[in-house]
């Protein structure tokens, strides 16, 4: 004999129907793209086709009942296509024998917002209070959103909604979106942060805190390892992503902040009958609404707290980066959403609960180096909310408190004075081994506002931020700073020297190399030089006179070799002398040029290269020779031929610019004939052009390489 429970009637349809009928009603959305909204479009093709399923080119239109190991599936429903009923003096729409464990409804664009609720028969056969699902808006643009938020029912078997607007039931213009959740056996193992094992002190950098209290100690690490988010130092335990079963592939890009201001408290709202093992489950569900259903790019909080005080890392990007989140409309950009599972609009927050937000509280503000939990920071106005004009908010404030909503609740809201005095203790008693590094190398003056905060990296527990670095390898922390703390890595090491500009380029030597910014890119490089990037021209040629024995070039004090500058005639003649093995000579005591005293740098090479026996360089006939010079192309063709002891006459028409008379028409021809220069790809030598640093490298390469064939 077939049993019913008394309040739900015989189906008008049976399943064969509506199945088919939720087809038409899918067949007919998705060959309208004119007129569907974004929306509308992700919805349309959220079915889920189960494993077995024989209809072709088809998707069931109730859910699963199969779906298992942490799987999450929502399913389209058009309420017009199922049996409308009165039940409790109201109608409703009666989708019998519908397993579910969340649900949310959509609605067209154009309707006005209606008052939805939910119930589901449980596994006593008994209904469910009935459940209001708040009307949401897209956090990140404002924009109202025809939709509801998804609640949490538990594990039903049937469902009933119910819609009015002004009273008057519009259930036929809604589609449900029934959401069929499943544990895992990890479910199991996720544990309230009041009873995660405190982490090993040392593995975080620091025995700073050996001797803070037990329930002070800020813990750290994930019950399952997230490649976005690296192990962090100081935090509260937290269950990673890959633990809670984040769906990656549905995720789109985030991004992050270079400042974190404030940390904003939600609720989800939903029911608060949930067990401990069902709360990784009602993420995963949020997770899948959002961005199947909302079309959103992850999960819109950063982090989410059940009301066992269990602390679920929320969207993706990585909890130690200032990650923009989709909560708070016009306050994403520089906030951390953390919201409470369930609704705390009159049932009063669970002890374990507030104390894991304090916690996260103290470790969010702590980590990014803000002054006081208590304190209040600057926000620009957000047209469009409660706080339209530029002003303070405080450290901590709720949804309510910017945008039109009573989210968190009236009593989440009440307990905010106490939340904020927990997290106080917390911070007070967290790991400051970089906020005490932070201040000592001259605060945000010095370091600017943090956007990594300290996390494990290589051998480095490392603090990044705009304008420093907080690096602690062993020993204690030392904070620098640097430019380019935003983009820095394990691999390049400690900074060694200040940053400089020079030439429209900003540089700076790392322990393992150098790292050089330009108008279009950062680079960091192993090279000897650190404005010598890789995919510099004529790079190669410059690394080797730095390689060779002894180097022919040690290009400047402050590490540069500066390649577009023009090379000077003192310096020239200095790399011809270096590239000859610097033979012995003992330089005059009276100078052959007047301008060329014996205390002068390179004084000795310009000497040896003016002596008779080599007569590389003549100089000036006023006496000079004019050191500080740009050597000119065609000087270059002349001190080379002449330190090669070239005998050549050959005079060729090769270049374009130099004729067969020319002052250096044979030295020049034999600088081509040797392979040493090619000219100018119009044909050109260029012989009265300053040559510069990086073209005399190619030369003087090509000049030795020659004289060894």
């Amino acid at each position: 004999m077939e049993h019913r429970h008394p309040d739900v009637p015989r189906p008008l349809f049976s399943y064969s129907e509506l199945y088919l009928m939720s087809q038409r009603h899918l067949l007919r959305a998705t060959g309208a793209p004119s007129s569907l909204s974004r929306r509308a479009l992700l919805a349309a093709t959220a079915v889920a086709v189960p494993a077995g399923a024989v209809a072709v080119g088809a998707a069931p239109a109730l859910a699963d009942p199969a779906v298992t190991d942490g799987e999450t599936r929502i399913i389209d429903v058009p309420l017009a296509e199922v049996p409308l009923v009165e039940t409790d003096g109201a109608q409703v729409r009666a989708l019998a024998e519908q397993p579910a464990t969340m649900v949310g409804v959509t609605w067209p664009d154009d309707l006005e917002a209606p008052e939805v609720q939910a119930r589901g028969m449980d596994a006593d056969g008994v209904w469910t209070p009935w459940l209001p699902l708040e009307s949401t808006e897209d956090p990140e643009t404002g924009q109202t959103v025809a939709a509801t938020e998804v609640g949490w029912i538990g594990v039903v078997s049937a469902l009933q909604i119910r819609a009015e607007l002004d009273g008057v039931d519009v259930s036929e213009q809604l589609v449900a979106h029934v959401v069929t959740t499943s544990p895992t056996a990890a479910d199991e193992q996720v544990v309230a942060l009041s009873e995660a094992p405190a982490t090993d002190t040392e593995t975080n950098g620091t025995d700073s805190m050996q001797s803070q209290p037990q329930q002070m100690r800020m813990m750290s690490a994930s019950v399952a390892p997230n490649p976005a988010t690296p192990p962090l130092v100081g935090a509260p335990t937290f269950t990673s992503r890959a633990a809670w079963g984040a769906d990656e592939s549905r995720v789109r890009s985030t991004r992050g902040a270079d400042q974190l201001k404030s940390v904003v408290i939600h609720h989800t709202a939903g029911t608060n009958n949930y067990s401990s093992s069902q709360s990784a489950q009602i993420v995963r569900g949020i997770q899948r609404y959002h961005t199947v259903t909302l079309g959103w790019a992850d999960i819109g909080y950063n982090m989410l707290v059940s009301k066992y005080g269990q602390v679920f890392e929320g969207r993706g990007g990585g909890l130690h980066r200032n990650i923009v989140g989709a909560h708070a409309f016009g306050f994403n950009t520089g906030s951390f959403g953390i919201s409470v599972l369930g609704d705390y609009t009159s049932a009063a927050l669970p002890r374990k609960a507030e104390v894991a937000v304090s916690q996260l509280v103290g470790w969010k503000l702590l980590s990014t180096f803000q002054p006081k939990v208590g304190g209040s920071t600057v926000w620009s106005g957000a047209s469009g909310t409660k706080h339209a004009s530029s002003g303070a908010l405080p450290r901590m404030f709720g949804h309510r408190d910017v945008n039109y909503t009573s989210c968190p609740g009236d009593l989440l809201y009440g307990r905010f004075d106490a939340i904020r005095n927990n997290a106080q203790d917390f911070y007070n008693g967290g790991w400051k081994e970089h906020l005490w590094a932070f201040h000592g190398a001259g605060g945000a003056s010095k370091l600017g506002t943090v956007v990594r905060s300290a996390h494990r990296t290589g051998r480095f527990t490392a603090t990044q931020l705009t304008k420093g670095l907080v690096l602690q390898e062993d020993g204690r922390a030392s904070g620098y700073a640097t430019p380019f703390g935003e983009r820095w890595r394990a691999s390049w090491g400690r900074p060694e020297e200040a940053a400089f500009s020079l030439g429209g380029q900003t540089m700076q030597k790392f322990q393992h190399g150098g790292v050089l910014r330009t108008d279009s890119s950062t680079v960091f490089h192993d090279g000897a030089f650190l404005d010598v990037p890789p995919d510099l021209m004529y790079r190669e040629e410059i690394e080797q006179l730095a390689a060779a024995e002894p180097p022919i070039t040690r290009g400047w004090p402050d590490s540069t070799y500066r390649p577009l500058a023009e090379i000077q005639r003192d310096a020239m003649v200095a790399f011809v002398y270096r590239a000859l093995g610097e033979p012995a000579f003992d330089p005059p005591q009276t100078s052959p040029f007047r301008d060329m005293p014996p205390s002068r740098m390179f004084y000795k090479e310009i000497t040896w290269a003016h002596h008779p026996d080599r007569g590389i360089t003549q100089g000036w006939p006023d006496g000079t020779f004019r050191p500080t010079a740009p050597v000119e192309r065609g000087a270059v063709a002349a001190f080379l031929y002449r330190a090669s002891r070239a005998t050549s006459t050959k005079t060729s028409d090769r270049f374009s610019d130099v004729p067969r008379d020319h002052q250096f028409a044979k030295e020049i021809t034999w600088l081509a004939d040797s392979g040493i220069t090619t000219g100018w790809p119009d044909g050109t030598f260029r012989p009265v052009a300053p040559i510069t640093r990086d073209a005399m490298a190619a030369f003087m390469i090509r000049w030795m390489k020659h004289r060894r064939l």
